[in-house]
Order: structure tokens, then C-alpha cells, then sequence
């Protein structure tokens, strides 16, 4: 079972099983699979501003409810700026968010033992320098965005609806969709991993 983030020397540390750690990857690498710009970067910063001045962003809004949480509109009102706005800027926003997914998804695969046979509780120790941290919380906050617009999360009252049908099923007094169950419990463990890794970094 996780343990909380602690601050050791400079460095945030926890504890986490193996299936975990395994599951947390595999969101975040669906997260950064759906974020990431279609064109990719050159490596150039300057050739990359450039082509994205060029106007290869989509401008329009994109279908999926979850990105547009991901990616909103600068301007609710105004639709020509706002498609300007995020044609100039929509690729940097991917680009830096799919970073941050990668620089997370870097320092778990990082932790996990490179061979060998491993049992789902078998513990593994996670160390992230402070540059980690952040990517890590900023990456969860993807994540969740996106499970909250998938589970219809989208106010307070929805969050205490959700919980309590999952609270119910989980004690097998009520009925929810399988599907729906994983999802709220992604989210909860989500959610407290976020909030122990900011705690951490406020310290």
C-alpha cells in the first residue's frame, strides 16, 4: 500500500507496490499519448516558435470534452480571438504538458526493478528530485481532468454523488458500473497521491 510523500534530504520520497506503480504509468502514458501535439518538435526552439506561428495548430476547439477541459478557450465571448489565441499557443501547451507526463512517466519507470519476476504488492521506493515533483503533480492533474470528465464530474454536487454510489458499491449496498468503480478508484488514489506530493513540496 502507498505510503505518503516525505521530504528527505532535498528529495521526495515514498513507498508504493509494484501494481501501483504499474497502474499510475499506464495512465499516465495514455494521458501523454492523448496531450501530445501531432506535429512533433524539431528540437530547435526557435524552428518550432516559428512553425507554430504558422498556423499548423487546429484553431478550432477540440470535440473531446476531455481535451477541451485540457485545452480551454483563452476567451469564452470572443470566438475569432480565442481561435487565434489558441492557434499561436495550442502546440506549446501540449508540448509542455506532454513533457511533464514524460519527465513523470521517466522517474517511476526510473524506480521499478529493471528484471525478474514481481508480485503486484511487492514494494517499490520512489525518489523524485524536486524538478520531478512538480512534473508529477502538474501531470496528475491531467489525469484527473480528464477521469473527472469521463466519470461527468463536473461540480461539487457531482464529486459527493459519485462518491457516495461508489462508497455504496464498494460495501455492496448499491450498484455501479465495473468500469465505473476502477475509474473513481483511479481518481481517489490519484488524488491523494497529488495531495501528498504537494504537501511535500510546500514544506
Amino acid at each position: 500500500m502507498a505510503t505518503m510523500f516525505r521530504v528527505r534530504k532535498g528529495r521526495f520520497t515514498a513507498t508504493w507496490d509494484t501494481g501501483e506503480v504499474a497502474i499510475v504509468l499506464h495512465l499516465l502514458r495514455l494521458t501523454r499519448d492523448f496531450v501530445a501535439p501531432e506535429r512533433e518538435d524539431t528540437g530547435d526552439p526557435f524552428l518550432d516558435l516559428v512553425a507554430g506561428l504558422g498556423g499548423t495548430a487546429d484553431p478550432e476547439e477540440p470535440s473531446d470534452p476531455a481535451l477541451r477541459r485540457l485545452l480551454p478557450p483563452a476567451h469564452r465571448t470572443d470566438t475569432e480571438q480565442a481561435a487565434e489565441f489558441r492557434r499561436l499557443t495550442e502546440h506549446t501547451l501540449r508540448s509542455r504538458k506532454a513533457a511533464n507526463l514524460a519527465t513523470a512517466i521517466a522517474a517511476l519507470t526510473e524506480a521499478l526493478p529493471e528484471s525478474g519476476d514481481h508480485e503486484p504488492t511487492d514494494p517499490v521506493k520512489l525518489t523524485l528530485d524536486a524538478d520531478q515533483a512538480r512534473a508529477m503533480t502538474m501531470a496528475l492533474t491531467d489525469i484527473r481532468l480528464i477521469l473527472g470528465e469521463r466519470l461527468e464530474m463536473r461540480s461539487e454536487e457531482d464529486s459527493e454523488r459519485l462518491h457516495e454510489e461508489f462508497a455504496a458499491a464498494i460495501q455492496g449496498q448499491g450498484e455501479m458500473d465495473p468500469s465505473t468503480v476502477q475509474q473513481m478508484a483511479y481518481y481517489d488514489f490519484l488524488t491523494w497521491v497529488q495531495e501528498s506530493l504537494t504537501h511535500a513540496l510546500l514544506r
